[in-house]
């Protein structure tokens, strides 16, 4: 029987340095890589994303100076030994703030306009992997954008099934080891009110 997982910790990024490096769709598909709790060198953070390592050391050096990875050790290596790395906490939150102030605005706009990078390269993957499914009960690939006008009462509901898949994702990821049929997916959303896009009655 495995232990039971720890409980999820949460990181509100409140300072520059943090939104600054929460800015590049390299550092969040970095960060993006410890799904499983386990510790990474930058060798096997370049292997996972195909990419060389000496392309990984920078951006790894910033989210470690601005506080989002910290090392777990070490591990032997041929020459000498590779430093591991942890994300310091599992879901990283944006201040709220004013939500009319810049600073505020600013910072969202940066984080989502990565995220929103990262899930377009992702989706071009996708459409190019022939065990991509989208249709039936394990689809994994999904397009999907409405313009749609909702009640109070229906928003409400939407928020609802929001907060539903949020507590859905963080149980998985409490499971202390995947099973070798997990399906290993992104999800990206956005949800935000029109403005001056009203049709004339």
């Amino acid at each position: 029987m495995s232990p039971p997982s720890p409980q999820r910790k949460s990181l509100t990024i409140r300072r520059e340095d943090q939104r600054r490096a929460f800015a590049s769709p390299l550092r969040m598909e970095l960060m993006g890589l410890f799904v499983d709790r386990e510790p990474l060198s930058v060798a096997d953070m370049a292997e996972r994303m195909g990419r060389p390592a000496s392309a990984i050391h920078y951006h790894v050096r910033v989210l470690e100076d601005a506080g989002l990875l910290q090392k777990q050790g070490e591990r032997p290596k041929s020459r000498r030994p590779e430093a591991l790395y942890l994300p310091v906490a599992d879901v990283f939150l944006l201040e709220q703030g004013d939500a009319g102030s810049k600073n505020t605005s600013d910072a969202a706009m940066k984080t989502m306009t990565a995220a929103l990078r990262m899930a377009e390269r992702d989706m071009q993957a996708a459409l190019q992997d022939p065990n991509a499914k989208s249709e039936g009960p394990h689809r994994n690939v999904l397009g999907i954008r409405f313009h749609c006008r909702l009640s109070k009462k229906e928003l409400a509901e939407l928020n609802r099934h929001l907060r539903g898949i949020d507590k859905m994702l963080a149980q998985s990821q409490k499971r202390s080891r995947p099973a070798p049929d997990d399906a290993f997916v992104s999800l990206t959303m956005a949800l935000a009110p029109l403005r001056n896009r009203e049709t004339s009655p």
